[in-house]
């Protein structure tokens, strides 16, 4: 799942600048908001059209308006970074997964 929030809206839609300044205004440095403009391609248009704007995360979706609960929600979700580099098990660990290997 992408921890990176998007913005489904349009150019000259009222309501899509509205919950993007809501949005702006609640997020942190650490969050990562990509606004689509659905004008862009047809599918978007037809799955978006009438429900714009839309507020997803991963397959989380959420039409406006958002509640200020659902929205701080989705925000601090999207803050949480996920390591760069696969997670290294601790030496107790490997010790359980060689003794296991030995086992067999």
């Amino acid at each position: 799942m992408s921890n990176r929030l998007r913005l489904y809206g349009t150019l000259g839609c009222h309501l899509c600048e509205q919950a993007e300044a809501t949005v702006r205004a609640l997020m942190t440095s650490s969050v990562d908001l990509k606004h689509i403009d659905i004008a862009d391609e047809e599918s978007l248009v037809a799955q978006y059209g009438r429900r714009i704007p839309v507020l997803a995360l991963g397959a989380q979706e959420h039409d406006w308006p958002f509640d200020e609960h659902t929205l701080l929600a989705m925000i601090e979700q999207a803050s949480m970074r996920r390591p760069s580099a696969p997670c290294q098990p601790s030496d107790t660990a490997r010790r359980v997964w060689h003794i296991g290997l030995a086992k067999k």
